[in-house]
């Protein structure tokens, strides 16, 4: 791997630190400068990108210790150290996913919706959600919780009891099989083809199980933990034809915002049990088809960024609406809030619970607050 570019201003500076046997304080500005320099390159954002490296610069040597899930940012990282500092640089950098996790590197989860925070407890912040049936990656262990990456890319911590750790060959195997996925809001999965037997399970709209097979109007189904169970094939598609019966249009994605109108907001919730604002949207779209980003600034370099008009008439149901804060009443590029528009200068989004917005003054849904903090509109689908 070679090493990465710095900028010209550093490459001179360094070289003169090295030629004139600089001071170690100099030596540890360098250091954090490319270190800098290296995250920024390689895990821009936190959320979604593992670089947490520090170092302790003895009398011989500068050893490098934490972790980072980029194999070619080590490497890069080392390379440029190893040019530019006279000193032995001793690698003790931790690649994830973790050694001890062995060849099951990959979890399915296994709850109807699985909490996702911030620390490895049950006290942390809720950052995002997974649903039943989900492929997730294992980066490690601690605490009694997982370390993961979501499909979206996402990080955080999730109780072990959530998932169900898988190698390749169980991953494959999974990820092959006939699957149903959860239609309904919520519902349950009974140990029975029977109404009035015990549930196995709760499920939500997006979870998604194994299909072993029909009965009297009932689908037999698996969790990956192998646990069997029946649920009403009311509350389910076969995963293959829902897929290709997703159409991403303003009026299904419409179709289905409404439907989760009154659910109460949750800060970290990404499931019909409770959602914050960007996961009211990333619902609503994964619920037609397509996964967004997991936060609204995130979710905000999605798509094409449109002018809405005057009185946002460039815009289209199923646009991504953008808000910020002020400061000093000057309008900020920072995103802090999405909704999605409905047309007629209505919006629906998530606050408080997902409620109908408007940004017309003459509107009973008008939000003057809203309005004079909107930054910006994309676009997510294409007509």
């Amino acid at each position: 791997m070679k090493p990465f570019h710095i900028g010209w201003h550093l490459f001179f500076y360094s070289f003169f630190l090295v030629g004139t046997a600089a001071r170690a304080a100099d030596q540890s500005t360098l250091i954090k400068y490319i270190l800098e320099a290296a995250q920024n390159r390689y895990a821009p954002d936190r959320r979604t990108a593992v670089f947490n490296i520090t170092y302790t610069h003895t009398e011989k040597n500068i050893i490098l210790t934490g972790e980072t899930d980029a194999p070619h940012a080590k490497s890069a990282l080392l390379d440029t150290l190893r040019k530019y500092l006279k000193e032995e640089v001793v690698d003790s950098i931790c690649v994830l996913p973790d050694p001890s996790l062995g060849n099951s590197k990959n979890g399915i989860v296994l709850v109807d919706v699985g909490d996702v925070r911030r620390e490895p407890s049950r006290h942390g912040e809720l950052l995002s959600q997974g649903l039943m049936g989900m492929e997730v990656k294992l980066l490690k262990k601690a605490e009694g919780y997982y370390f993961i990456q979501m499909p979206d890319h996402y990080l955080g911590w999730i109780d072990t009891a959530s998932i169900c750790m898988v190698d390749q060959r169980g991953l494959k195997a999974w990820n092959t099989a006939p699957k149903v996925i959860v239609t309904e809001l919520k519902g349950f999965v009974s140990t029975a083809a029977d109404s009035s037997s015990a549930p196995l399970c709760n499920v939500v709209a997006g979870c998604i199980l194994k299909n072993i097979g029909r009965k009297n109007g009932w689908i037999q189904v698996e969790r990956a933990d192998r646990r069997k169970g029946f649920i009403p094939n009311t509350l389910v598609q076969d995963l293959g034809e829902w897929k290709k019966s997703r159409l991403l249009t303003g009026e299904n994605l419409e179709k289905t915002a409404r439907m989760l109108l009154g659910i109460s907001y949750l800060w970290g919730g990404t499931s019909v049990r409770g959602m914050d604002c960007s996961g009211f949207v990333k619902t609503v779209y994964r619920l037609n088809g397509l996964e967004l980003h997991r936060d609204a600034d995130q979710q905000a370099e999605q798509g094409t960024r449109i002018d809405p008009g005057k009185n946002f008439e460039n815009l289209w149901k199923g646009d991504l609406m953008f808000f910020g804060p002020h400061e000093k009443g000057n309008r900020l590029k920072h995103i802090t809030h999405v909704g999605m528009y409905l047309g007629n200068r209505l919006f629906i989004h998530s606050s408080g619970k997902v409620k109908i917005g408007s940004v017309d003054p003459s509107s009973d849904y008008f939000d003057k607050s809203l309005l004079n903090r909107f930054v910006r509109a994309c676009r997510i689908i294409r007509n």
